[in-house]
């Protein structure tokens, strides 16, 4: 179907290009006349009498006033001789160009008379032709005289005078008139039509600016060819002269950024020019018409912007070569085509040839106005057809969609009725998911501590550290999910010893600098002098996590100003510590104040921006604060920022030091056994395990341990890894029971888990066993294999509770 478009379109466009072709040798060629009869005389030279002076001169000829002579009114005569030889049956005089009122006479004898009075303005279009008949009996053989009498203000012009057959010459008028008047009304009524429809479209779709321009172009050039051939200009010289050249400007204009942006050419600076020039284009030309260079400037200015249609041609061109299709060629060569006609037109009324020559720019529409029209039509009826298909399919879909709806509803309704359940589903979808996350990271990081123990160079060493920190920052962002479980379930245990807040505090305003300084914001740290020397009575861990959530929050949310971590002494005796953390930020509404300390609650995040956070900051904040025994307080103005206030104790304990109560053991021929359903844990666990010394025996249940495990003392296991969740719905728990019905007691055992319901936090906990959270830090498990060693050598459990509570929690399982 596109290709008998296309054909169609070319053959169309062909015959066009051929009708212009030909009109143009019609408009241009000489006349063909009878050769029954003599052809019709062509008189050039004349006689002008004007303002009491004869002269011989040229037809055509023009006589102008002087400069800032507007009113006053010219009446050359031209007095011209023709020798009819055998005078015709039917004479007429025939004047193709005539710029006044004119009288013409005979012999003496008034055969045609123009002149009114008062007396009206120049004569235009087909007013501009004159063709009067001339009885016989005026007529004498041999010499006649003519005389024609013209009367106009500013300016008068007469072409060359016409005698002869009257079929031969009223031929000649009636193709002057259509070429000059009819054709181009008729080529303005077809551009106009066109050129509405292509805004009808442009308003149905007005971000399509390419639809604009062309139609608003179409309009101005259809108007402007109007107005060169209505009887009444409208306006008397010089205005007409000048607001009829300005009438390029204002439909070039269009049609060149049509042309430019249709091609995807940038050229800003070219289109600022072309307006510019509509602004500056009658200040030029009033300037010109009071320096007396009014005709000068006419003809250059429309020049001008005639160089301004080659640059419209040459983005065609350009799209010509971009799409490299039939369209693009046409359209280059409608495009060239205009282009030559208005130079061709330039060229004909500079040389004064004709006074009133057929301009040939108005029929080049006929052929670039339906092409493009087509074109945009044809384009926009191909985008409805699509939208229509999506629309179609858009229903399809909504119906569909409806449906689903529908069960949607009623799947709320259930949900609704099992609002309780669907909460301690959360929990559990989060504990699963946090194990199965978990696991990987948790082999990871096993790997990466069983490569520190490696020769490696430098580079290898960055690469280590660098997957350290991500799997460490991975691990931050599970325990940022785990940590409001773990606290509901009561298994996060408080450790509160003296330690330094001073160099905490400022730690912790270095790791937020670089990104305020990302934000230009100001982050200053202010400690009184009364703080240094005074130790704070807290937990270290759970305390800097508070501070950091607040610092992490005003850094987050503030645009302007800074944010400001302060500590000073408060109390009569001071006895406590202030910390504040102030920011110049939006500020919090007082009806928003409690909500803030909600789970997943977000002021200004209602789309849910992953950047933002989880909204879990301040929440884990309340509750780290109540479970340390903290005082919180959040103060805030809307508008100008929030301050976070939090009161600890202090203490004169001295500092704990970090390995002070570490004892160290050796962990070489270490007998551990570990358990875990997941085989790339276990592969970790045995490479980490045997780099540090021990023997390593691994299952992925207690029965194949203990199938594998040595049945002899010296050769039984002397600490147990046992992942918590195991396969077939078992648990850690369960493993160990089973191990201790083997062999009557139980090794010291670690209990290893990725999950984070809260249920599971408070079992994990009344175990009396030891767990940590996947993933586990190698020296944590270092640690804690290291005390197992000490305790086997000095003969008891170290540490590790299951003579009691252990007992008793593995018989209630049993």
């Amino acid at each position: 179907m596109i290709g008998v478009r296309a054909r169609i379109l070319v053959d169309l466009s062909r015959c066009l290009i051929l009708g212009l072709l030909s009109l143009t040798v019609f408009a241009t060629g000489p006349a063909a006349y009878s050769q029954s009869i003599s052809p019709p005389q062509e008189l050039s030279q004349a006689l002008r009498s004007h303002a009491g002076q004869a002269k011989t001169v040229t037809l055509p000829d023009t006589v102008r006033a002087g400069s800032g002579d507007d009113k006053t009114v010219l009446m050359p005569t031209y007095r011209l001789r023709a020798d009819l030889g055998q005078i015709p049956a039917r004479t007429t005089i025939y004047l193709p160009g005539v710029f006044a009122h004119a009288r013409v006479a005979v012999n003496g004898h008034t055969v045609a008379d123009h002149i009114r009075s008062p007396l009206p303005r120049h004569p235009r279009g087909a007013d501009r032709l004159v063709l009067a008949p001339v009885p016989s009996e005026f007529l004498r053989s041999g010499a006649n005289d003519i005389e024609v009498m013209l009367v106009a203000p500013r300016m008068t012009s007469l072409s060359r005078v016409w005698i002869g057959d009257e079929d031969e010459l009223r031929h000649m008028h009636d193709r002057k008139a259509f070429l000059a008047v009819t054709g181009p009304i008729i080529a303005a009524a077809v551009i106009s039509a066109l050129s509405l429809c292509v805004l009808v479209l442009w308003a149905r779709s007005p971000v399509e600016t390419l639809y604009g321009y062309f139609g608003i172009g179409g309009l101005l050039w259809a108007l402007h060819t109007v107005w060169t051939v209505v009887p009444d200009p409208l306006l008397n010289p010089p205005h007409l002269g000048i607001w009829w050249t300005m009438g390029y400007p204002f439909f070039v204009t269009p049609l060149v950024i049509f042309c430019i942006r249709l091609a995807r050419w940038h050229l800003p600076g070219f289109e600022r020019v072309l307006w510019i020039g509509i602004l500056a284009g009658p200040v030029i030309l009033y300037a010109a018409d009071a320096g007396g260079v009014l005709e000068d400037a006419l003809m250059y200015w429309r020049l001008a912007w005639i160089g301004a249609v080659a640059v419209g041609v040459a983005a065609v061109g350009r799209y010509a070569l971009q799409q490299r299709s039939t369209q693009g060629v046409l359209l280059l060569t409608t495009g060239a085509l205009a282009l030559g006609f208005g130079v061709r037109d330039w060229l004909l009324d500079r040389e004064l040839s004709d006074n009133n020559p057929v301009f040939l720019t108005n029929y080049s529409g006929l052929l670039f106005f339906p092409l493009v029209a087509w074109i945009l039509i044809d384009g926009f009826v191909k985008t409805a057809r699509e939208l229509k298909q999506l629309n179609i399919e858009l229903e399809r879909r909504v119906t569909a969609k409806g449906a689903q709806l529908q069960e949607a509803v009623e799947d709320m309704r259930v949900a609704k009725e099992a609002a309780e359940a669907a909460n301690r589903a959360k929990s559990t979808f989060l504990a699963a998911a946090s194990h199965d996350l978990r696991q990987p990271a948790h082999a990871l990081g096993l790997y990466l501590a069983a490569l520190r123990g490696e020769d490696t160079n430098v580079g290898q060493s960055v690469v280590i550290d660098r997957m350290a920190a991500s799997v460490a920052a991975l691990d931050t962002m599970f325990n940022a999910l785990l940590d409001i479980s773990r606290m509901d379930a009561g298994a996060l245990e408080v450790d509160a010893h003296a330690f330094s807040l001073k160099s905490m505090l400022h730690r912790l305003a270095e790791e937020f600098s670089r990104e305020a300084t990302e934000k230009s914001l100001r982050l200053s740290v202010r400690v009184s002098a009364a703080v240094t020397g005074r130790n704070a009575l807290s937990d270290p861990l759970l305390l800097e996590r508070i501070i950091r959530n607040l610092l992490d929050n005003a850094v987050k949310h503030t645009r302007v100003g800074g944010v400001l971590l302060s500590c000073r002494v408060r109390g009569e005796s001071g006895g406590r510590l202030r910390v504040e953390v102030w920011d110049t930020g939006p500020g919090i509404p007082p009806a928003d104040r409690e909500r803030v300390f909600d789970e997943f609650f977000q002021l200004g995040n209602a789309e849910r921006n992953r950047a933002a956070g989880l909204g879990l900051g301040l929440s884990i904040v309340r509750r780290l604060a109540n479970l340390l025994d903290h005082p919180l307080r959040l103060v805030s103005t809307v508008g100008r920022g929030t301050r976070f206030v939090l009161d600890l104790p202090t203490t004169g304990l001295a500092v704990r030091s970090a390995s002070s109560d570490l004892q160290i053991g050796t962990l070489k021929l270490l007998r551990v056994g570990v358990i875990d359903d997941d085989p790339e844990v276990r592969s970790a666990m045995r490479v980490l395990l045997e780099r540090w010394g021990c023997v390593v025996t691994t299952g992925a249940s207690s029965g194949e341990l203990i199938a594998l495990a040595g049945d002899r003392p010296a050769e039984r296991l002397q600490a147990l890894i046992v992942d918590y969740q195991l396969s077939e719905g078992r648990t850690g728990l369960d493993a160990i029971a089973e191990f201790r019905r083997a062999y009557g007691d139980t090794p010291p055992a670690l209990i290893v888990s990725g999950a984070s319901a809260p249920d599971r936090f408070a079992e994990l906990k009344a175990s009396g066993f030891e767990w940590l959270t996947k993933p586990v830090p190698a020296v944590r498990l270092w640690q804690w294999l290291s005390q197992a060693s000490l305790a086997i050598s000095a003969g008891t459990d170290g540490g590790v509770p299951v003579t009691r509570d252990g007992t008793a929690a593995l018989e209630a399982l049993q």
